[in-house]
């Protein structure tokens, strides 16, 4: 996603301001994190970003996901820490 953001000559406020101007606010430091890989991005966001950037949106980023009760109750017990 960045090689195609800098190829285009486009700033994170650049990409920022055009999905703002496509109906799909963010802000550059959302941007910033999604291209590091440490966030994901909703549905219409990615579309948004790979029809500007020409790319596909599996390119873009994950999607992310919201944490359910289900997946919750799904992850393995911790142990509890032993009190001093």
């Amino acid at each position: 996603m960045r090689r195609a953001r800098l190829a285009r000559g486009l700033t994170l406020e650049d990409l920022a301001a055009l999905c703002g101007e496509a109906g799909v606010p963010v802000h550059n430091s959302q941007l910033s994190r999604i291209e590091r890989g440490e966030a994901g991005c909703r549905p219409r966001l990615r579309a948004v970003l790979a029809r500007l950037l020409e790319i596909e949106v599996d390119e873009v980023a994950p999607l992310f996901r919201r944490t359910t009760k289900a997946d919750r109750n799904d992850r393995p017990e911790q142990p509890e820490a032993d009190a001093a």
